[in-house]
């Protein structure tokens, strides 16, 4: 009678069979076949393995957000129009994108104590276009709060509070702005016969760059008061208020010139008309959103 023949020594581990934790079915390898579980080791515990991970988890995702923050910077209209031949995956999705420049600009723009997107009340009451209506929607509301403006403490503290919902609503009503340029772009280019989707992914890559592009003349203006004031010169915000405007919408006429030119291909003349065009209608877009965050938020206090 022969004797079985002894296990084959040669066998490595991975090739041992396993049974899977999740699913429960028989598998080999380092992977279960059937839902992709990892295979348990010991060394999986250790503290070195799970920084291990821990460390090539983060850049594995940080490095779609740096090359399409990269690319959203260095090249306007690339991203839009790699999205729409398909080429998706080595960057974040429109949305994704929005959402991290959003993030970022919220999280440090407190950080420069200057306020472009969710302005304080004292800012409503006091802009030329609002001025009349913001008084008077905001008195009605102290009267139903039976607040006076004379009472200090209390005012205070209702203009703390609409400042805070002020910036918590601006976070995502910002997000407006996109299809409203969307049907801007839809109406300059109806010869061309495009999805509205695709003005909608083009204006989402355009405001992404635009919140960075504000975050970084934050960063530069307060930086400009703190120098100034350290150098005795009594500059103040109204002083930088119209440089920061043309700032604000010059540098996005002119992203959106490359940018157009880039997904729409249109020629050297119709590209500068479009650019004028939609730097004057980013303006308007802009004081619009600041009315409707200013209703939203005097309705909502």
């Amino acid at each position: 009678m022969q004797e079985p023949a002894p296990p084959d020594s040669t066998k490595t581990f991975t090739e041992a069979q396993w049974q899977c934790v999740t699913c429960g079915e028989q598998a080999s390898g380092e992977f279960c076949s059937h839902c992709g579980e990892k295979r348990r080791q010991l060394h999986d515990f250790s503290l070195k393995h799970i920084l291990g991970e821990a460390f090539e988890a983060f850049f594995h995702i940080d490095s779609k957000v740096f090359l399409t923050l990269k690319t959203l910077i260095a090249k306007p209209g690339k991203l839009s129009e790699e999205f729409f031949l398909g080429r998706r995956k080595p960057y974040m999705s429109p949305l994704q994108t929005f959402f991290v420049c959003n993030l970022l600009f919220f999280v440090l723009q407190p950080l420069t104590g200057l306020e472009i997107l969710a302005p304080p009340l004292r800012a409503f009451e006091s802009n030329t276009l609002l001025q009349p209506l913001a008084g008077h929607l905001i008195d009605r509301r102290l009267a139903k709060e039976h607040i006076s403006r004379s009472d200090a403490e209390k005012f205070s503290q209702f203009t703390a509070h609409f400042d805070r919902v002020s910036h918590l609503q601006a976070k995502s009503l910002i997000l407006v702005l996109s299809p409203m340029l969307a049907l801007v772009l839809a109406i300059l280019n109806f010869r061309r016969r495009r999805y509205f989707s695709e003005h909608v992914i083009f204006s989402l890559h355009v405001y992404s760059w635009w919140l960075l592009w504000l975050l970084m003349i934050l960063l530069l203006f307060s930086l400009t008061l703190v120098l100034t004031r350290i150098a005795g010169y009594s500059l103040t915000l109204p002083h930088l208020d119209l440089y920061a405007t043309l700032l604000e919408f010059g540098g996005l006429g002119v992203y959106m010139f490359f940018a157009s030119r880039r997904f729409y291909k249109d020629g050297l003349f119709a590209v500068i008309l479009k650019g004028v065009v939609l730097t004057f209608c980013g303006y308007g877009l802009f004081l619009l959103y600041r009315a409707l965050l200013f209703f939203t938020v005097v309705y909502s206090v």
